[in-house]
């Protein structure tokens, strides 16, 4: 008889080598209960089932492989929708939230519970109408009650974050060739690889400045935010924008 544990951490492990991780665990990525909320008699053991299962994923949703979460439904301001004209031509460029980035707004928009999941771990709870919930009490919070310094709370206005979901244009802000060198970067070598295409165009979305599986510090002794290379030095804006 074929060992289905074994087998799903094979599959995660392959997973995880296919996207360069350099781990979640113990980073706040890591939503394990015995982490994220101190209480073990929460803790279902895993780390990945939070935004990932190896069955009866969320199939509608293309933003992320397996998916295990709902895709949002709340309605988001986006930068160009607040902006008149810019220098970068903004305005209209950016009207909905393609999918790689709603797969971070599916925990970062302040709305969705953290620990929501479409199947639940262990022998699964797939359902078609709502969403299975891991754990109970202090895990069954939404975002913004999760953290309470608001620091992974994005929220539905994005007009005042940098822009996402936003076509990368040569020339424009003073933006880089695409195949200008940022080997430095977690999971880069330029800035071809950190864009996402969508309908034939480049876009910039979340995951171009984080990656969300690169835990380069451990939870609570300052955290880099996932990003793909420190900011010193504005060194991160600098990787695009020759200013």
């Amino acid at each position: 008889m074929i060992n289905m544990r074994i087998v799903i951490g094979i599959l995660l492990t392959g997973f995880v080598s296919l996207w360069g991780v350099g781990g979640i665990a113990n980073t706040p990525h890591d939503l394990s209960a015995t982490v994220w909320t101190g209480v073990a008699t929460e803790d279902n053991g895993e780390l990945c089932v939070y935004c990932h299962t190896p069955h009866a994923a969320n199939s509608s949703f293309t933003g992320a492989p397996i998916w295990n979460k709902s895709t949002p439904t709340s309605t988001f301001t986006l930068y160009g929708t607040t902006i008149a004209s810019t220098t970068a031509g903004l305005a209209g460029d950016n009207a909905t939230v393609n999918a790689p980035s709603m797969a971070c707004l599916s925990c970062h928009d302040g709305v969705s519970a953290v620990n929501s999941v479409v199947n639940a771990p262990g022998t699964g709870l797939a359902t078609a109408d709502a969403d299975a919930f891991i754990g109970t009490g202090a895990q069954a919070l939404s975002a913004i009650a999760a953290d309470a310094s608001g620091a992974s709370v994005i929220g539905t206005n994005l007009s005042n974050d940098h822009p996402v979901s936003i076509a990368y244009t040569e020339g424009k802000a003073g933006l880089r060739l695409k195949s200008y060198n940022i080997s430095t970067w977690v999971g880069a070598t330029t800035i071809q690889d950190i864009l996402r295409t969508t309908g034939g165009v480049d876009y910039v979305e979340c995951g171009s400045c984080h990656d969300p599986h690169n835990g380069a510090d451990t939870k609570g002794t300052g955290s880099v935010a996932f990003l793909r290379v420190l900011n010193t030095g504005s060194v991160l804006c600098l990787g695009c924008h020759d200013k």
